[in-house]
């Protein structure tokens, strides 16, 4: 047998082995999970921060003391994971505290079941400001 219809052999060979591999066992568990509880963590997080959205949704105002800015979720190392700004006049404040609260549980629920890292890298807290009659951030 020349050399070529060798190698030709190997490779197809090599070609049906792998593809006849299994799922590993210890991601075996993880696959399992994403499609059991891990995944449900991720469907009410997206949910509560929707939620979240549409609570500060009006963010119009007339001066800069009806701004307010909440650090949202967070983030491994510690610390928010963003900052949101909102209309402290068109946002009903308790709501939003609730759902933000139950929205960073749930996010280092979620961390933690994954073994998430991060940089570590703090967030400065920005300042809020009425801009175009718009609450928003500090560039």
């Amino acid at each position: 047998m020349n050399n070529a219809k060798f190698y030709v052999l190997m490779f197809g060979f090599s070609m049906l082995v792998s593809g006849c591999t299994t799922i590993p066992k210890q991601t075996e568990g993880l696959v399992n999970q994403l499609d059991g509880p891990l995944a449900q963590l991720q469907v009410d997080t997206k949910q509560l921060y929707q939620r979240m959205q549409r609570l500060t949704e009006d963010k119009s105002c007339r001066e800069t003391a009806e701004c307010k800015v909440l650090p949202v979720g967070s983030r491994p190392c510690g610390g928010p994971e963003q900052y949101l700004a909102y209309s402290a006049v068109n946002t009903d404040e308790k709501l939003l505290a609730i759902t933000n609260d139950r929205y960073t549980k749930l996010k280092q629920q979620q961390q933690q079941r994954l073994g998430m890292r991060s940089t570590c890298q703090m967030l400065p807290t920005p300042l809020p400001q009425c801009k175009l009659r718009q609450c928003s951030v500090v560039e």
